[in-house]
């Protein structure tokens, strides 16, 4: 099954994660995990907590019940906070107001989104570059570095461009797809992915997202995606640049409910992990069982925060 079939679920997810297992980065894991009833039972543990988004804060655009009040617990405890998402369809800016109308408070530091990582990454290249981008209008495109433009079903668009960044699957179709590959192709260039999840948990169910598309090109033609974002090590690195002071790794805890990208990040980065199981990626497998089959083994797992 390709991604521009758009038939997805939780175990075609886990299967196709584990298909594409060795792009993605090598880490150690502890024999087995502790089983906690709440993230406040592990308040002692970390000095530093770092969110995924979705399937922990939020589902889509609806707030987990009573993430909002372990946030605040957290601050109150004088804890580091940061969010570490994937979402890169919108700039910061956005992100801070869309937390606050979800009922979070977040500042702008305590926000590293994939998008600003692709962007320090998009900064080591020429600055003529002319990047052909996967992202609906809303993304503002014009506002990341270099020469970017939107792509749409005009194949000169494909054509002029040096290199191609997936930002977002939103509007991103099966025949924009078919056209990417064809036009690497005839002509190898750069690619770029600004968000490496193969799906994201939302109020209908799971959506394809970038990464999904980046793996698929990866698979049919010689090209080596570069991935900014989770379980990628530029994305904790980030993070790590904003604990203040700089915290021993082991009291940092990565929180997040997908295997392959938060659990897998946090422990490469030697970060401990805590799985959540309740609202996202995998709240309807078995845990045990996936844990077993894919050896990635979380630190902690806790039904919600």
């Amino acid at each position: 099954m390709s991604a521009a079939e758009n038939v997805i679920s939780a175990s075609w997810a886990i299967d196709r994660y584990e298909a594409v297992r060795p792009r993605l980065p090598n880490a150690t894991f502890p024999k087995q995990s502790v089983f906690a009833a709440s993230l406040g039972d592990l308040k002692d543990e970390f000095d530093a907590f770092v969110f995924d988004s979705f399937g922990v804060l939020n589902v889509g655009e609806t707030p987990i019940a009573g993430a909002g009040r372990c946030i605040e617990a957290l601050r109150d405890a004088d804890k580091q906070l940061i969010v570490l998402t994937n979402a890169a369809t919108v700039p910061l800016g956005k992100l801070v107001l869309k937390y606050a109308q979800l009922g979070f408070q977040f500042e702008p530091r305590e926000i590293v989104s994939s998008r600003e990582v692709l962007a320090g990454g998009l900064r080591s290249f020429d600055g003529e570059m002319r990047w052909g981008v996967a992202a609906p209008i809303q993304s503002h495109v014009d506002e990341l570095p270099g020469r970017c433009h939107s792509l749409d079903n005009a194949m000169d668009g494909f054509d002029y461009s040096d290199g191609f960044i997936l930002l977002s699957s939103q509007d991103w179709t099966p025949e924009l797809q078919s056209m990417l590959t064809a036009a690497l192709a005839r002509q190898p260039r750069p690619v770029l992915v600004g968000n490496p999840d193969i799906v994201a948990p939302r109020e209908g169910g799971l959506s394809l997202e970038p990464g999904a598309y980046a793996h698929e090109v990866a698979d049919m033609l010689e090209v080596e995606p570069v991935f900014y974002g989770k379980p990628f090590g530029n994305a904790f690195a980030e993070v790590a640049s904003r604990l203040e002071p700089a915290i021993d790794a082991r009291r940092i805890a990565m929180i997040g409910d997908s295997l392959h990208t938060d659990i897998l990040g946090g422990a490469a980065a030697g970060w401990r992990t805590v799985l959540v199981t309740g609202h996202g990626l995998v709240k309807d497998l078995d845990i045990d069982d996936l844990v077993k089959t894919t050896g990635i083994v979380p630190d902690f797992i806790i039904p919600s925060i």
